[in-house]
């Protein structure tokens, strides 16, 4: 038998090969598929919309709009339910989490998260101790009931426990902070001009990695602002210039939803994200003044 014949069966068998291995190491990448968009409160339009959170538990979609001053409150199809905020001296709403069926609101220029009841009415604040000088900025509530807040003034993340009692900070020497988001064992907080742009700590504020960067400092990051972690622990950050980046445990990047532009499915100026219990995921665009529901296929 010739070197040709040889030639051809070690091609074949290093196909057969690649069809045997490739299912082993291949990645589950999520695809989302546009569902519909929510950008009006009856007939109100939104006017800056900052932050979202889905409430599990009522199955509700709560929007901090800065422009109208307002929480606008949402059921899962986008049918309005209920806002609050001008009358009750609520400015410039920034982010929240729904805790115990209470709103913990942040809003810009004010020291502390001031909580609301379902009905809208203040009833309480939270702020480190006294002497800790404190802007809060994106939040995350974990599964614990604790709740996590980044302090923009020290550049970095606060943890409070289900009583609202400080426990950490964690986070340091960090040139700017956007967004956290927490999984089963790690805290990924946002840096969007720092050399990295995600810097992963445990629970207890031990650093164990940093990945990913800005396009001018080898990355391919343009301005990454908030981050989720689904039920399948990919990272899923928002980045208000290049869409969704998705990225595994180690940091590598799965996946990208990038068609920008205003259209109904595209992104534009995304700056906030969240999932229910399901498959879908929620998407706040700043720059098309919409929310965005998608849903998520493997």
């Amino acid at each position: 038998m010739g070197y040709k014949y040889w030639g051809k069966i070690l091609l074949f068998l290093i196909a057969i090969m690649g069809c045997i291995i490739t299912p082993v190491f291949a990645v589950d990448v999520p695809v989302i598929r546009f569902l519909f968009s929510i950008g009006k409160f009856y007939q109100d339009s939104l006017n800056m919309p900052m932050g979202i959170f889905v409430d599990k538990e009522r199955g509700e979609i709560y929007v901090a709009d800065s422009g109208r001053n307002e929480v606008l409150i949402f059921d899962l199809k986008g049918n309005p339910l209920f806002k609050f905020g001008k009358s009750q001296g609520v400015s410039s709403p920034f982010d929240m989490v729904i805790k115990n069926g209470n709103i913990y609101l942040v809003q810009e220029g004010k020291p502390y998260i001031e909580v609301f009841s379902y009905r809208g009415e203040s009833i309480a604040r939270v702020a480190p101790p006294e002497g800790m000088t404190f802007s809060p900025g994106r939040l995350f509530l974990d599964e614990d009931g604790s709740i996590y807040v980044i302090n923009k003034e020290k550049t970095t993340c606060l943890v409070f426990d289900k009583n609202d009692k400080f426990l950490r900070s964690i986070g340091s020497g960090l040139i700017s902070l956007a967004g956290v988001a927490v999984s089963k064992d790690r805290v990924y907080l946002i840096t969007p001009f720092g050399n990295s742009a995600v810097q992963v700590y445990d629970k207890q504020g031990n650093f164990i990695m940093a990945f990913e960067g800005l396009q001018d400092r080898g990355g391919t990051l343009g301005l990454p602002t908030a981050a989720m972690v689904d039920k399948d622990g990919l990272l899923w950050l928002v980045d208000s210039l290049r869409g969704i980046v998705i990225y595994d445990q180690k940091g590598n990047k799965v996946s990208q939803f990038d068609e920008y532009g205003t259209a109904k499915g595209q992104l534009f100026f995304p700056i906030d994200i969240d999932f229910d219990r399901g498959s879908m995921v929620y998407i706040m665009e700043k720059g098309a003044k919409r929310l965005s529901v998608f849903k998520i296929g493997r």
